[in-house]
């Protein structure tokens, strides 16, 4: 492998580039006018040959051992390192000259992400990821979830570039001072330009990224795009925004140059790609279960043919290197040895949901209620990431149900702000703009129509909610400081009660024994 960054930046350095140019991206002067668009005949599916390939994962969440296909019929392991490592190695002897990118959030989802060698928390995932031979990749969201200083120190470590030419510090600099370069492979030049997770600043907790700034992605994109151009036969754009995202900047960024937009965050399975104008949009899925692998003909700067995939990668009989063999193993062995010991048994099904009430969230929920001594309880549906099975629980299945490490606070409300925190929920299962708040201790029953909802009944402990009476709420430290996204108020004044809702929820179980199912019918809709 080799990459060569371009020639100015080698001379300026990349953090200072930007103003060389005329102006920095995300300016707002008129002098920072993006390029008139230009008319490019889009690419077509085709059976090559083929010049390049573009292999490409995303989302991985530390998920280095395979996991049951729940999917399946016959559940088979999949997904893991080795078997990504195998399977790679498989399908580069039918590929073209190759390039493998990481769509982002590497981090969080199982404990051995937060497990500390050489004073870095998931170190050890690192080094596990440099074997696996990346060309480069980009910063999620979930990279900051064990601070600024951590990810500082992970992509440090990180034997290939990781990107995020959008995101900036408290001087202006560039939070991840990896400028975008040119890779070559059988003499065609790849211009590689990565940005970070468009909304990076509202979806992490606030303390998190204290004083960074971002940059707009298409400016940023191309900007970068208008310099490299003009040197490369092709130009990839990674990037960490959700498909549909995608695709929408796809479309601002048609005629900018860029050819091939590689994602992430939405752990979208697109098994064909996207053709967006004449930009293709790819995305592999999440927790290394899927490989994405894009086969190219690249001419006259542009791609003219392609055809794109995703390769599951079963598990069973894959092997691959030694040194990455004994990682798994070393790294598996110290999770069991941490996390391995059963607290207690699950007697229902539990399965996840981001649009209703679900009985794990009624479950976790009650345990965070009893636990605060509150009256109601509230959790966001989007930090419970695994559904399980009747059967043992282990501290390794909570810990990657809940593996976001967000404390437990209370704050306090009267009923008309409860019955507000009631109806923005049902809107929010209406229109699906974001996740609900599973709950306890509160119930209602609404309506939905044409111009909105109607909270028609609610009540807190099995008394009609009093609109004068002043309630406490239970809450990750997450959801109040997203308070106006998941209850379109501002952020409350709140207590602190337990440092980890994980931790919590483990002595519930603990205390519990048998887990068997939780009261439902607290959210109904009329």
């Amino acid at each position: 492998m080799t990459f060569r960054f371009p020639l100015v930046l080698l001379l300026l350095g990349v953090v200072a580039a930007p103003s060389f140019f005329g102006c920095a991206p995300g300016c707002q002067t008129d002098v920072c006018v993006a390029p008139p668009a230009v008319s490019v005949v889009p690419p077509v599916p085709g059976d090559g040959p083929w010049n390049l390939t573009v292999f490409h994962v995303n989302d991985s969440h530390c998920s280095f051992l395979p996991e049951p296909a729940r999917w399946r019929d016959d559940r088979a392991l999949v997904g893991g390192v080795v078997a990504l490592a195998s399977h790679l190695a498989e399908q580069r002897e039918t590929a073209a000259p190759s390039l493998l990118f990481d769509g982002g959030d590497f981090m969080t989802g199982s404990p051995f992400g937060a497990m500390e060698d050489d004073g870095v928390l998931g170190g050890a995932w690192m080094d596990m990821l440099n074997l696996l031979g990346f060309d480069a990749g980009v910063i999620g969201n979930h990279e900051f979830d064990l601070g600024r200083e951590n990810i500082r120190a992970l992509a440090a470590r990180a034997t290939y570039p990781l990107m995020a030419l959008d995101l900036r510090n408290e001087q202006g600099d560039l939070e991840f001072p990896v400028g975008p370069m040119v890779l070559e492979r059988d003499g065609l030049r790849v211009g590689v330009i990565g940005v970070s997770c468009e909304g990076l600043l509202e979806v992490c907790a606030e303390p998190r990224v204290k004083g960074l700034r971002m940059d707009d992605q298409v400016e940023t994109a191309r900007h970068w795009a208008a310099e490299l151009d003009p040197e490369t036969d092709l130009l990839v754009l990674i990037t960490h925004n959700g498909a549909d995202n995608d695709t929408t900047l796809a479309r601002k960024l048609n005629g900018s140059g860029i050819d091939l937009l590689v994602g992430g965050h939405s752990h979208t399975r697109l098994n064909d790609p996207l053709l967006i104008g004449e930009i293709l949009v790819v995305q592999a899925g999440s927790k290394m279960k899927n490989l994405g692998r894009l086969d190219l003909q690249v001419a006259d700067d542009r791609i003219v043919e392609y055809d794109g995939r995703l390769i599951t990668l079963l598990a069973e009989g894959r092997s691959a290197a030694s040194e990455l063999e004994a990682a798994v193993a070393a790294a598996s062995a110290r999770v069991d040895a941490e996390y391995g010991r059963v607290i207690g048994e699950l007697a229902v099904d539990w399965r996840r949901s981001s649009r209703r009430e679900t009985d794990v969230g009624n479950w976790l929920c009650d345990a965070l209620l009893a636990a605060a001594g509150a009256d109601v309880a509230v959790l966001n549906s989007g930090t419970i990431r695994t559904n399980f099975s009747p059967g043992p629980l282990t501290l390794l299945d909570i810990h990657t149900m809940l593996p976001f490490g967000n404390a437990l606070e209370t704050f306090e409300i009267d009923g008309a702000g409860l019955l507000h925190i009631a109806s923005v929920n049902a809107a929010a299962a209406e229109n699906g703009e974001h996740g609900i708040l599973q709950v306890a201790g509160l119930g209602y029953v609404y309506m939905a129509n044409a111009t909105g909802v109607e909270i028609i009944e609610a009540t807190v402990g099995g008394q009609p909610v009093d609109p004068q009476r002043v309630y406490t709420v239970a809450c990750p430290d997450f959801v109040a400081m997203q308070s106006e996204v998941y209850m379109n108020m501002a952020q409350p004044d709140t207590r602190h009660v337990a440092d980890s809702i994980t931790d919590v929820i483990i002595e519930a179980i603990e205390s519990a024994g048998k887990i068997g199912a939780a009261e439902g019918g607290r959210i109904i809709r009329k």
